[in-house]
């Protein structure tokens, strides 16, 4: 018989909403909260390991997710699914899921096409590229500089689950630069002070991408260190996109010149 849960106050609760809003947590144990049957699904199917899962029997039947997942399964009511559960609408399961190293090997024998997201703040954003990433098939996304949490929850709802199925990787930015360097990368960096228009770039060899914060742009290291500064054409009064916008026009076009192929 599956674990039931019927008060807010019980300690797993309490710690399971604490590892939902403490990154100092998720970091600690390796571990943090994944809301949403096509998430836990694309968790499981890439290889992340589920720990618990919390289901609303009201929702969702728990015999049926015992019989796909090897994990704790604790059936909860509906005053405490709406204190663990983040979105308005939801399929009755949030679970607790083990972080992964994620081991990597690029292809040296085609276009490698690589984001930095350098000091990126709002998790919103960083879904939203994360799912631009999955679209454009980006083979590397660096983080450096991280002001948020990658494993924020909502980083993962609004990445749609495509975090799980990327290659991501935190590195200091010397540290980025030496393997881009080392592995052949051209180096772009977006920035409004730039006059080379992204779609006079020959993007024919592979190529990273460095996009900044939204509140002051790339950081000076990259600045100085890209082989060229990069811009979206702007034929109105604005004259900045937001990022996540920004990372999918440039990644497009990237693609577009390599007609869809690399």
């Amino acid at each position: 018989m599956n674990k039931r849960i019927t008060s807010s106050e019980n300690k797993d609760i309490k710690n399971l909403i604490k590892l939902a809003n403490k990154p100092r947590l998720r970091k600690e144990s390796k571990s943090f909260v994944v809301e949403g049957k096509r998430e836990l699904e694309m968790a499981f199917s890439n290889g992340y390991l589920i720990k618990k899962i919390y289901c609303n029997p009201n929702i969702v039947d728990p015999k049926t997710v015992k019989s796909k997942y090897d994990s704790e399964i604790i059936e909860v009511n509906n005053d405490i699914y709406s204190k663990i559960s983040f979105r308005s609408s939801t399929e009755g399961m949030v679970g607790v899921v083990f972080q992964k190293n994620n081991n990597f090997k690029l292809d040296n024998g085609k276009i490698n096409l690589a984001i930095v997201l350098d000091g990126i703040e709002k998790p919103g954003n960083i879904g939203a590229i994360l799912r631009s990433c999955d679209s454009a098939n980006v083979d590397l996304i660096i983080l450096n500089n991280e002001k948020c949490d990658l494993y924020n929850p909502n980083v993962i709802r609004s990445s749609l689950g495509s975090i799980f199925s990327l290659k991501i990787v935190s590195m200091k930015s010397d540290d980025t630069l030496d393997f881009l360097k080392k592995n052949k990368f051209k180096i772009y960096a977006t920035s409004l002070s730039s006059k080379n228009s992204v779609e006079k770039i020959r993007f024919d060899s592979s190529s990273a991408i460095v996009l900044g914060s939204e509140s002051s742009g790339i950081s000076n290291f990259w600045l100085n260190n890209s082989d060229k500064l990069i811009k979206i054409p702007m034929l109105g009064l604005i004259d900045s996109l937001n990022v996540s916008v920004s990372a999918a026009i440039t990644l497009y076009e990237v693609n577009r010149q390599n007609n869809f192929k690399r």
